[in-house]
Order: structure tokens, then sequence, then C-alpha cells
């Protein structure tokens, strides 16, 4: 292997085989756009297909991939056959790498070199090979899942080891700073007040070590609430520590230290820690700040607050999330509290902060004066002397002669009664007992979060029942049984799943001789076996998130909004419309990413400028117009609703193979035409470069040929009618720059698609929440103008669930009302509700895989530049995408009456009739869902006559 990595550029198997997969994928869009030659075009649409499967199913099974894998060989052998470049170099799979080395610097290039280089690099001259070649990659495609099903439970674990990353490890030195802390607050705590003393831990990585005022020495700087009155107090302490040695990645280097800076004052030893806390109840605008040194708890002077909590309100504990609010664990948020809890057991295992008893009620999120409740976990405990005392007597314990290396070395048979040692201490060897309790109290929380139920209900749905008081040796064994019932949902691959398999098992907490690790070699091990897994899936799902920024990041989202960025309008006018953080000094270097990746984030910022062009959208009343797609991030899509969606695609296209590709003439004699009224376009993203777009126009400025796209949503739903109406052809209307214009440059963009373009359909995911705004009247005339020229409007229905009813022009009667579905037809949550006495027509919206401007990605992490979305923003262009291939199979199969298919009330009653599975089918949560496939329930999977048959007794009504 050694030799095939040095030969093939520093390239590993895994990483070719992707990389050619994206190569070729892109290089097959850029022939189809042109190839007249009908059979070859079907053939390069279906190795488009087999591209995005090979990346995806390598990508989803990359991790127990060996090198001389048969499935990666054969895959690479098959990409080797469809290249025609010359191979002639000794490395393996030269052609591979060549094509991939000549497309690196040719993709980014104008479209005819781009076609010219394209023209000559695939092997298409031979019809019978590419058959042969299209038939092995079905093949290919069957034997992965076959072998690698999609739950995983073939899969095994023991060619997984998590992935080694130039990511260095934590400091170890949090574990004692912690311990430290807790005596000097304890022993402040010894006062005569009679007055419970409680702590809340903020939970952190701590990865982020500050250097305090003197040079020699470093802080771990702890956030927390102290309460002697029930009335929590936010506090900030220091613990001083000399520099010790760290773990060192390659070439890094600590950071310098920056110049002694003195205090200007002398700190105060602190002997009653309510004293303190009483004083700072009438200073709700500070936190109290302390110092830890040489074990004594010293006060400095109080600063600023920076996490201002609705102390009216009351925390809520993540097991209160888990059982009333399930819904708010996203696969981000998961993710993120598994990371921070897991480094929770890392820092304070063996600690008064983390009892072995231990659970998700112990951790407690706060709400904010701005009713915000950022992910910013704490754990609670009672700050006693006693808990002090009690470690320090069993960490003196000796151990009992039973635990000696002599006596555990013998073999039982051999025992004689008599050599017994009436002190000797014998465990039964069923009562297994983990000697970290802690990490099993983790297991189970992380089975709660992914899961999302508590784990009370996980055991009584599987029948399983245990008492109350569970016995610490018996605890693991129960805990893992419940572990074994759920292990079909959580992929075996994964390394959520790997993490969970190793706090459950006692042996890896041992050292070889079978003693528990002492608390150095614990929290290496807590590190490699645990932490460090749940950080590559988190970072693996999540690329922007890094793990050194965890901290900050985590503290900026809302835990009750689905983790969503928290914002505030600043007060001041002359920044009015700035998002900013409600988690003061954490969130200032990340505004401009955040902005990037979440889709929240569009709905709070200022009102584009339009003032170069001749329209206007500055007033107040247009600020509530909006794209329709801000659902969630892209990255918080998980793995098996990416999967479905892929299939879902996979369905409809093989709708189109079967009924249009085989009766397509060249060139079209009548092709569909759309207009796409949106955010522009980025025409150099290879997914559009496919010749479909045929005119381009600006309502936004004066510049009326420049449409490129600055938001991402016009990209996403242009390439969606590529991938759902390959056939038709786009005529691109911008008309938002952010948020759409008011209604009277849509009305006239409208006018123009239909009296100069001639489209057959037109395209709106946007809306208004109300027709009550001035120029809305002409938007009005222009749909009514649309609609009685025989033109089909299609717009989006809103992402306001039951809050608000269809947005406008959704509502208006001459428009088709578009609602979202998951990949199974049920309704989105976001999704209005449904009309009493109305078409609900409704298509998948969740998940969805399209192109995103070339500008907007970081390219070295998303090559590809795609992004997954969910909003009733994108299932528009597929519902268009459908009518487009109805209208096509009509002017196809079905010329004499095809016309009459553009009639609103005909499309519409197609439509029906395909989301109807027999005559007794009803709607599915009062939705008509609408989905090609070659099912026998659905209308396209009859037989051609049938259709026909169908299709024009419905036009003829």
């Amino acid at each position: 292997m050694a030799a095939i990595l040095a030969s093939g550029g520093g390239c590993d198997l895994v990483d070719l085989v992707l990389a050619t997969s994206k190569s070729i994928l892109q290089i097959a869009k850029v022939l189809s756009g042109r190839q007249a030659e009908r059979e070859v075009k079907k053939l390069l649409r279906h190795f488009i297909v087999h591209c995005m499967l090979v990346f995806d199913q390598v990508q989803r099974i990359r991790i127990i991939m060996v090198p001389k894998n048969d499935l990666l060989l054969r895959a690479l052998g098959l990409f080797e056959s469809l290249i025609a470049l010359d191979g002639t170099s000794n490395r393996p799979y030269a052609r591979q790498q060549r094509l991939n080395e000549h497309w690196d610097s040719i993709r980014t290039q104008n479209a005819d070199a781009k076609f010219a280089f394209a023209s000559h690099c695939l092997a298409l001259d031979q019809a019978s090979a590419l058959h042969a070649l299209d038939e092995s990659f079905n093949v290919w495609e069957e034997d992965v899942m076959a072998k690698y099903p999609d739950d995983g439970l073939d899969w095994s674990l023991d060619d997984y080891s998590p992935p080694k990353e130039r990511r260095p490890e934590p400091s170890y030195a949090v574990h004692s700073a912690a311990r430290s802390m807790f005596k000097a607050l304890a022993r402040s705590t010894s006062c005569e007040c009679c007055t419970k003393h409680d702590a809340r831990l903020c939970l952190r990585t701590y990865r982020t070590l500050e250097v305090y005022q003197d040079h020699d020495n470093e802080t771990n700087d702890f956030e927390m609430l102290l309460s002697s009155h029930y009335d929590w107090q936010e506090t900030h302490i220091h613990t001083i520590r000399k520099r010790i040695v760290r773990f060192i990645v390659d070439n890094e280097t600590q950071p310098s230290p920056p110049p002694k800076k003195p205090l200007g004052y002398k700190p105060m030893p602190v002997k009653k820690l309510c004293d303190q806390l009483r004083k700072m109840e009438q200073m709700a605008s500070k936190r109290l700040e302390f110092k830890v040194e040489n074990g004594r708890l010293l006060k400095l002077r109080s600063e600023k607050s920076k996490f201002r909590i609705d102390k009216r309100k009351a925390p809520m504990s993540l097991q209160q999330f888990i059982r009333g609010s399930p819904r708010s664990l996203t696969e981000k948020t998961k993710r993120i509290l598994a990371v921070l809890l897991s480094y929770t057991v890392l820092h304070l295992h063996d600690t008064p902060w983390l009892q072995p008893s231990w659970d998700s009620s112990n951790i407690f999120f706060f709400q904010t004066l701005s009713s915000n409740i950022p992910l910013r976990p704490f754990i609670q405990t009672q700050l006693t002397v006693q808990d002090l005392n009690d470690q320090g007597q069993d960490e003196q314990k000796p151990q009992s002669n039973a635990n000696s290396v002599e006596f555990l070395e013998r073999d039982p048979d051999d025992l004689d009664p008599d050599d017994l040692d009436p002190d000797d201490i014998f465990t039964d060897p069923d009562d297994i007992e983990h000697p970290f309790p802690t990490l099993v109290t983790l297991s189970i929380v992380l089975m709660e979060l992914y899961l999302a139920a508590p784990f009370d209900i996980l055991a009584k749905n599987r029948e399983l029942y245990f008492p109350d008081n569970v016995d610490s040796r018996t605890r693991s064994l129960d805990v893992a049984s419940v572990f074994n019932e759920y292990k079909r949902e959580i992929p075996q691959n994964s390394r959520f799943h790997y993490a969970l398999e190793k706090c459950l098992d006692p042996r890896t907490w041992e050292d070889d001789g079978g003693r528990k690790l002492d608390d150095q070699a614990l929290s290496v091990r807590i590190y490699e076996e645990v932490v460090r897994p749940l950080e590559d899936e988190l970072c693996d799902a999540f690329d922007f998130i890094k793990i050194e920024e965890l901290d900050a990041t985590a503290e900026t989202l809302d835990f009750r909004s689905w983790g969503q960025a928290i914002y505030q309008h600043e007060e001041d006018s002359s920044s009015r419309g700035t998002p900013v953080s409600l988690t003061e000094g954490t969130f200032s270097s990340q505004r401009r990413d955040w902005a990037k990746v979440n889709d929240s984030v569009s709905s709070y910022l200022p009102s584009p400028n339009f003032e170069s062009g001749p329209y206007s959208a500055t007033g107040s009343e247009y600020v509530a117009a909006k794209f329709y797609d801000d659902e969630k991030p892209s990255e918080s899509h998980s793995r098996l609703e990416k999967e479905d969606y892929m299939q879902w695609r996979l369905k409809h296209q093989a709708v189109l193979r079967k009924f249009i590709d085989p009766f397509l003439k060249q060139p079209l004699e009548n092709p569909v035409k759309i207009a796409v009224l949106d955010s522009g376009v980025d025409d150099t993203h290879f997914s559009l470069d496919t010749g479909q777009i045929k005119l381009k126009r600006n309502w936004t400025t004066a510049k009326k040929k420049d449409v490129t796209d600055n938001v991402g949503h016009g990209t996403f739903t242009a390439s969606l009618l590529i991938d759902y109406a390959p056939d038709s052809e786009l005529f691109i209307a911008k008309i938002a720059e952010g948020i759409p214009s008011p209604p009277e440059v849509v009305s006239q963009a409208i006018r123009t698609a239909v009296d100069e373009w001639k489209v057959d359909i037109i395209s709106m995911s946007f809306g208004y929440p109300t027709n009550q705004m001035e120029g809305y009247e002409q938007l009005e005339r222009a749909i009514l103008y649309a609609y009685s020229r025989g033109v089909l409007l299609f717009a989006a229905a809103s992402n306001s669930g039951a809050n608000l009813d269809r947005a406008y022009p959704a509502r208006d009667p001459h428009v088709i009302c578009v609602h979202s579905t998951d990949s199974n037809g049920n309704r989105s949550k976001f999704s209005p509700t449904p009309l009493a006495r109305e078409s609900n027509l409704a298509t998948i919206g969740e998940a969805i895989e399209s192109a995103w401007p070339v500008k907007l990605c970081n390219t070295e992490t998303n090559s590809r530049c795609v992004q997954w979305k969910s909003g009733t923003s994108f299932a528009t262009p597929i519902l268009v995408g459908i009518a487009a291939f109805l209208l096509q199979y009509t002017r196809i199969h079905l010329p004499d009456i095809a016309h009459m298919l553009k009639r609103q009330e005909k499309m519409k009653n197609v439509l029906l009739k395909i989301s109807d599975k027999t005559q007794q089918s009803i709607t599915r949560d009062g939705y008509s869902y609408i989905a090609l496939n070659l099912f026998a329930d659905n209308l396209l999977g009859k037989s051609k006559v049938f259709i026909d048959e169908t299709i024009g007794e419905l036009l003829k009504r």
C-alpha cells in the first residue's frame, strides 16, 4: 500500500474513487447538455446517477474499507475502463489520476473549454461496451447494498478505529484544577448561616487555555452559577497552575504568553462565600470574580455579567427536553451535547462535581433575559466539605488481597480451601461491576440523546424492567441489555456506536492486569475511546464546526429553537438590523462564518439596498417577504434523510428513462419552458452547465444581464429543475437580492415570462404574508393575465406551520400551492395546515440536495458545491419538474390533446390522480402527496396503454 500511495501522488484508493466519481459526474453533465445522439445522452445520464451512487456509498462505508476491499477495487476498475485518456504511466489507475489532475485545472474555465476537454476524455464510441459497463455499475450497487445495508448490521466494528487527525489532545490538567476549585469553594462554605450552598458548573471542552497575569502561570477559567438563598449568581473562577508539558502535534508550538499585567490591587481571601453572594444581590449586572491559588479562594474585582439569566424562569434539565420536547434535539444539538458531556466525564470523573449517580436530570439550561435558551449546559452539585472527606478516605483505602496480582492469576480450580485467607474478599462472577460508574451513566445519556427518549421509556418499550435501586454491580449489565435492544437504530459503523460500546465495556477501563486505570491513564483512555470518536462524528457531520471553538459555538445556539443561531437587534440606531450574539464575548469572531451556514439568519438581516436600480424594497411592508428555505441548516440533515432523498430522486429519474429518454428527438420540437423567479443563478456551476438556461434578466438593478446569485437560493432551485426536468428550457428572472422584491417588480417579471419568453410554467419559491400591501394589485393582475394565457403558476406554501395560513401568491386561486412532505409523504412540520375543500398538493421538501454557488462554498471541504436544504421553497421546483414531465409526456405520447394540460384544473386533476394509490385512497395528513415512480400502485407504474387512457380521460372531462 505504501508503494501505491507513493506512486499515486499521495492519494489513497478511497480518495481516488471519490475524486474520480466527482470528475466523471461533472464531465458527463457537460457532455449531456450538448449531446445530440439520443442513445449516448441516455447512457450519460445513467453514468451521472452511477457516479452519485458510487460517491455516496463509498463515503458511507469508507471508515471500514481496507485498501484491498474488493468493492473498492471493482469501482476503480469500472472507472478506469470508462476513461479514454492515455494511461501509460506506471502509477496504478493512471487514467483516473490524469483525468482528475486535468479536470481540476479545466473545470473552472468557460463552457467551451470544458466541453472541448470532456468530449475526448470518456470512451463513448462503443455502444455495446457502454451498455455492459452500465450493467456492471448496477451489479456493483446491488453488491454494496447487500454487503453493507443501510442499517449497518453486517458491518464489523473490528475494522474501525477512531481516525487519526491533526487535532491536538486536550489539557488533562482540567481534572485537577476542577478538584482544587471544589475544595477551595467548599472550605468557604463552612459558615453558620444554615444555608445550603449549591453550584452549577458550566460544562465545556476547556480546550482554550488562557495565560493569566503572571507570565509563568496558566489558568483554567471556570464559569458557574452559585447560590445561597436560591438566587443564582454568575461567577467566574481562575485556577492558577504551573505550566505543564502538553502533547504537541507535528510542528505545533505553544503560544507565547503576553507580558505581565499587574492587577493594581491585592486579591482578598474569601472566608464566607455567602457574604459575597449577598453583596452581589444588588448588583445584577455584575459577576463575581474569584481566583484559586495555593488551595485558597481569593476574590478579584467584579466584572460585567456575560450571561444574564432570567431568574424568574426555572431552568430546564436535559431530561425535561428529552421527555417533553424531543424535537429540540436536532442532529446538530445531539452531536454537540454528546461531545460536551463526554468532556464532562473526562474533566470531572472522580471529583465531587460528578457523582456516580448523575444523569440527564442533573444537566440544566438557563433562559436568558431575551427568552433564548443557549446550548450552554450546567451540572449541579452541593458544596460540602463532607464530599471531600469521603473522597479522601476512598482514595486512601488499600486494595483487598482479592485484587492482588498474585491472587488474580491463580486458577480458581487450583485453590485449596485451607489456602484461603479469611480476610480475602470474593465476588460472585456474575456480579460484574463496572470500574467507573460515571461512564455507564454517560452511555445512558448518549442513548437518550441519540434516540431522543428517556432511558426508562427505552427500557419499557422493550419490556425490560429494572428495580428502582439498582445495585452498581449489575447496573452496567442492565444498561448494556437496553443498548443491545437498540443496536439496529444506531448504525454499527458510526463512531457514536463505537463510543457507546467502549463506555459499557469494563475491560476498556482496566489495564493489562485487570486493575482499574489510575486517573492519568483513565483520562487519556476516555479521550481516545469516547471523546475523540464523538468529536470526529460531529466534525464529519458539520465541517464548519471546529472543536477548538466548540465552547463558543455552542453558546450561540438556541436549544429550544432547534439549534438556530441566537441573534438580537442592537438598540443603537446606528447599527439597527445588525445581528449580535446574546452571549457577549463569544460570537463576534464567528458571526460572519455562521451567517453563511445558518439559514435562519436571512430573516434577521436588514433589507437589501436596491437603490442602484429603479426599484426600492426598503419599505417596512416588505420586510416579511421571504424565501421558504429556512427550516434548518444544510448540516443538520441526517445521513438517513439524505439517503432517503437520493432514493426518491432515483425513482423519479427511472420514470424519465422509461417514458421520455427513448422518445426524444434532437433537437426537441417543443420543449417545456420554465421561468424561475428567484435570486438569480450561478451558471458557472457544473450542475447548471447543461445548455438548458436560455435567457436571463435581472429586475433588482439597472444591470439587466447580471443575474449573479449572491445568496444561493436561486442556484439551488434552478439546479433542482435541471434534475427533475432535464429536457426543459429555463428562463432566469432575478427578482431578489436577499429577500424578494416588491409585488410590482414580480408582476413585471411574470408579464415578461408570458409575453416575451412564452413559458409554459412559472416557478415562485417565495411569498408575502399578506396581500394588503402597496403594489399587490399589480401582482394579482399579472397572475390573472398569465393564467388566462394558459401558463401554469406554482408557488411555495410557506414554512410557518400552523402559525400562519398559506402565503401569497400561493393563496391565489390561479396559482398551484405547493406543500412539503418527507420522503414518505408525511407532512413536514413547517408546512401550513391543509385547507378544507381544497386540493392540497404536496411533494418532498425535506433533506433536498442541490447545487450551491461556487463562490459561497469552501471547495476544499465541499468540492461538489452542494447543500442540503428543507422547505416548501424546494418542494416547489420539484413539483414544477413533475408538471414539466407530464407536459413533455403528453407532447410525445398524446400530442393531440397535450395543450389541454396547460389548464390549471386539468393539471391538478392529473397530479391528484398520481397521488391516488387505489380507488379507496384518502389523503395523508390532509395532503395529496405527489411522487413519480414505477411501483404498481403509482399511475406511472401501470401499462402505457392504461396511462394514456387515464390521462386522456382526465383531459377530456
